[in-house]
């Protein structure tokens, strides 16, 4: 299968490598032509800690350009850019979207289904998420973090927030499990993203703003209790929403999640690190929004969205 992937930051990586194991064509569309030039010479460095005294690396040779335009065929689409980028990027590869070569968005963001349902037809659309992790080493390696599931779902029709488990579906999961990505269908795809961004949107925000790694954050009561509000917050606009985030206890999957993810540092505060904007408006941003949609308030993430807004301006001023 011939698989475009555009992005090619940390998860971007991460995908293409795997994709690479299993025997796909991998091609990689950055904005960044240092990337791009990295990649082309020297594939992607999948750096692994597997025990004993150290790493492994494994390198996959991919193809990499910086205009998707080039491409004439493939067979499937991964978006893994940041939200705010998933206009501009669906757009670079839009000739190729197509019902059999459909584009995933695996952002952890809402809102980027609206966007993608305004360019191309629901039938042309997956969602994904996916709670592995990776840090960006360089121009083309990438650290393994935490192992975790992707999800895949058909979006269904306009105005639902479930789908069927399709053949298609089914097809496309087995790609990701053949290449050794633990994957599953799921007929509740957008319930599993709201919980999920409710979950990111309290440890991304508190992780960067208190600039600790994840499992930090699980060593005192008052980050634990933000956490805790944070996500009830999230929850209560989700309810208003009508939208079921299939997780029985939020609060307990984010211990977990700092738990098994100790030593990364978030996505988010590697972008502040790296002076990059971040996913704050997808996020608890996004959440703000909604909640004043159906009269209500999210102060907590309203906070937290002004504070990133903050970061992001002086992380990049003298």
């Amino acid at each position: 299968m011939h698989i475009v992937i555009v992005g090619g930051g940390a998860i971007g990586r991460f995908f293409g490598a795997y994709f690479c194991k299993g025997g796909n064509q991998v091609t990689l569309i950055d904005t960044n032509s240092e990337v791009v030039d990295e990649l082309n010479k020297n594939g992607i460095g999948l750096v692994r800690y597997i025990g004993g005294p150290q790493d492994t690396e494994e390198h996959f040779s991919v193809c990499a350009d910086t205009d998707g335009k080039k491409i004439q065929q493939c067979d499937l689409i991964l978006l893994t850019v940041k939200s705010f980028a998933t206009r501009s990027a669906a757009e670079n590869v839009a000739h190729l979207v197509r019902p059999e070569s459909p584009i995933i968005f695996m952002q952890t963001g809402l809102g980027n289904q609206a966007i993608l349902r305004e360019m191309f037809p629901a039938q042309a659309i997956l969602a994904g998420l996916t709670f592995v992790s990776a840090t960006g080493l360089g121009n083309a390696k990438i650290r393994q973090g935490r192992s975790g599931t992707t999800y895949l779902g058909e979006l269904g029709a306009v105005g639902e927030l479930a789908g069927q488990v399709t053949p298609r579906l089914e097809k496309i999961c087995k790609v990701f499990t053949e290449s050794g990505i633990e994957a599953r269908c799921s007929g509740r795809i957008i319930g599993r993203l709201w919980g999920k961004v409710i979950t990111y949107a309290a440890l991304n925000s508190l992780t960067s703003i208190l600039r600790v790694p994840n499992g930090k954050l699980l060593e005192d009561t008052e980050s634990l209790q933000l956490a805790r509000e944070l996500i009830a917050e999230g929850e209560a606009v989700a309810q208003a929403r009508g939208v079921e985030p299939f997780v029985d206890d939020l609060f307990e999957q984010f211990q977990q999640i700092c738990k098994e993810s100790s030593n990364n540092l978030s996505s988010m505060l590697q972008d502040i690190i790296n002076n990059k904007k971040t996913e704050i408006d997808a996020q608890s941003g996004t959440l703000v929004k909604y909640a004043e949609k159906f009269g209500m308030q999210a102060p907590r993430h309203a906070m937290m969205t002004s504070i990133l807004h903050l970061l992001e301006k002086w992380s990049v001023e003298p």
